[in-house]
């Protein structure tokens, strides 16, 4: 498919960069393995950023249509998809009506809203009874050191304008367990990867030819019209890919360490508002069900127990 396109489109540039940042191939790779097949279903994309993934989905079949907060984010994907298939939101609402979708991707935006557990209540709106809706999140952790370089790097939330560095499992639980059933979840993105992909984020944005508008939702973002103007750094990308590679074979000897990004696909059932029930030690049962063994979560007091410090 990208194959024919024009080296100077939108889309070219879109698919060059996307081959030669393993963290994209990574997140495609794994919204693909949870995602049913789309071939004649109706499909929404949010939070698609410069158009890449969206893109790269729209392979698989189906009819798309994309949403994004962020003004630059929705005219990139103007230029790869038409203006009739991309739409500007605001937030948590949705500008469907009922039951517009078989599938919903959501694509790193639960953590630049603030209304989530609205967002996923629009959702269940806009979703078949029979559909499906995946999410790609970061990962929180009780210590990570790659947070801790961007942190020291001021690659920080509020530069990439999050409300909330991330999620848990249990997080998602809690935000979905009004109206959905969590199937199947995946964490991925390993240590050596995202610490060079780090010092690459960092370098592209000293670099950047102009500051970006602190109006926009969704923080740093190169589009195709910033991917010309970045050629030197696109060079030192390229440079640096076997760097990455290597980096990708450690991650694979080192597996405990992917756990940088969370993907789960979820079921919508009857939607049903739900008081949350609390065990002893203050933990909900979702929590407690996830991090231990079933049927001894009562006898255990610590609601860190399991989680890597990769």
């Amino acid at each position: 498919m990208h194959d024919s396109l024009d080296p100077d489109s939108s889309a070219a540039w879109q698919v060059r960069l996307f081959k030669k940042s393993l963290t994209k191939q990574a997140k495609l790779k794994n919204l693909q393995r949870l995602l049913s097949p789309t071939q004649g279903k109706i499909c929404l994309d949010v939070g698609g950023d410069n158009g890449v993934i969206p893109y790269m989905l729209r392979r698989n079949g189906g009819q798309w249509m994309s949403v994004d907060s962020s003004n630059k984010a929705v005219a990139s994907m103007r230029n790869l998809f038409g203006e009739e298939q991309v739409a500007l939101i605001e937030g948590a609402e949705l500008p469907f009506e009922d039951n517009s979708f078989d599938t919903i991707v959501v694509i790193d935006y639960l953590e630049h809203i603030r209304d989530d557990a609205l967002f996923m209540k629009e959702c269940h709106r806009c979703l078949k009874s029979t559909g499906e809706l995946l999410i790609n999140v970061p990962h929180v952790k009780s210590f990570s050191v790659i947070r801790g370089l961007r942190h020291l790097l001021k690659l920080t939330d509020e530069k990439h304008g999050h409300v909330r560095p991330g999620y848990r499992q249990h997080d998602l639980y809690a935000i979905s367990k009004n109206g959905y059933d969590i199937v199947e979840s995946q964490p991925y993105g390993g240590f050596f990867v995202e610490f060079i992909d780090t010092w690459l984020q960092f370098a592209a944005g000293n670099a950047s030819p102009h500051p970006q508008s602190p109006t926009e939702a969704k923080g740093v973002m190169m589009d195709q019209q910033d991917l010309r103007k970045f050629a030197k750094q696109f060079r030192i990308y390229s440079i640096l890919y076997p760097f990455l590679k290597i980096a990708k074979v450690l991650d694979a000897l080192f597996p405990f360490t992917n756990n940088h990004y969370l993907v789960v696909k979820a079921k919508p059932r009857p939607w049903n508002e739900r008081k949350g029930v609390l065990m002893r030690d203050g933990r909900s049962i979702a929590d407690a069900t996830i991090n231990t063994r079933i049927g001894s979560a009562s006898n255990l007091t610590d609601p860190k127990n399991n989680r890597s410090s990769a």
